[in-house]
């Protein structure tokens, strides 16, 4: 059987196997476990129920399985003991043969002291710690994607920016580690542009990048998804992230351009996760929406052709 260029995949939260979508396995799409707060693996049922979920999707045939370490109170870089949920987060993925592991700075600045805030001494600190996860990792067969994040959070409050532009990547090649990679998220980048382009026509300024630069490190891993709003400091607006591109605010035609130039610069076989919310996480619409709409666009359609049959 060949591969399919890109493998689609749906997000769900790893402490709940019930989210997967069994039809979404069964037509060939791949699964995204995700724990959102480090608080979530401070227990031995936390991680039971985790490895339940993977158990549970690897009974299902899932071709494509990754997963996504906590954001939230999870502080890998100076907290010990979430380095070591990290170290054991990875083992686990390993143990049951996911590809990759999806990894945020998880570097949080309040908006008042991002001034001050020694950027270049933090994206330093991240590097060194993750060296020596790589060194922990040894020959495991495990990629590690870290993900570029938007250029603010989704309130305007705050920020963790030790990834935001590709440029931000290329301390890591520093390692020389075929293992650490890039997890793009299109989202993400589509906010952080759009952004300053903003800006830039304000100042009248020329922009210096584009929409499709992306990082000189290797992508191993592509998020996707769309936006609504804008967040910016000393604003009451907000971001909404993950609104399926039908319904964001991104032009669609560039969104899908966005996407292709991602997949062009990533392996064959790539894992692309529909990082799109949903209102009821057990009767999926938008992923399936999303889905509807790669196969909709000349430049997206056919990379993964998903068996067809009735939806539930």
């Amino acid at each position: 059987m060949s591969v399919p260029r890109v493998v689609w995949q749906h997000t769900f939260d790893g402490l709940r196997h019930e989210q997967i979508d069994e039809e979404w396995v069964a037509r060939g799409g791949g699964l995204e476990a995700y724990v959102f707060d480090g608080r979530d693996l401070t227990g031995e049922e936390h991680w039971r129920a985790l490895e339940e979920s993977l158990r549970r999707a690897r009974r299902l045939g899932v071709p494509k399985l990754t997963l996504h370490f906590p954001t939230d109170n999870a502080d890998w870089v100076h907290d010990a003991r979430s380095f070591a949920a990290l170290r054991r987060f990875c083992d686990m993925a390993a143990v049951h043969q996911a590809d990759g592991i999806v990894l945020h700075a998880n570097q949080f600045v309040a908006q008042e002291n991002w001034l001050s805030f020694d950027l270049a001494g933090a994206r330093s600190r991240v590097t060194e710690k993750l060296a020596e996860l790589d060194a922990y990792l040894g020959d495991a067969p495990l990629w590690v994607g870290i993900e570029n994040l938007p250029v603010i959070g989704t309130q305007g409050v705050d920020y963790d920016s030790v990834f935001v532009h590709p440029e931000d990547f290329r301390v890591l090649l520093e390692l020389g580690s075929r293992r650490l990679g890039v997890t793009w998220d299109v989202c993400h980048w589509a906010v952080t542009w759009t952004t300053a382009a903003a800006i830039a026509q304000l100042q009248r300024k020329a922009l210096e990048m584009g929409p499709f630069d992306l990082p000189p490190l290797p992508v191993k891993h592509v998020h996707f998804g769309s936006f609504t709003g804008h967040a910016m400091p000393f604003w009451r607006g907000e971001c909404f992230e993950g609104a399926t591109p039908q319904r964001g605010e991104v032009d669609t035609a560039l969104l899908s351009r966005m996407l292709r130039n991602t997949i062009d610069a990533a392996p064959e076989g790539v894992g692309v996760v529909f990082e799109v919310q949903e209102t009821d996480y057990l009767r999926r619409q938008n992923c399936w929406e999303t889905l509807d709409w790669v196969n909709s666009r000349s430049e997206l359609s056919g990379l993964h052709e998903m068996r067809e049959g009735p939806r539930g």
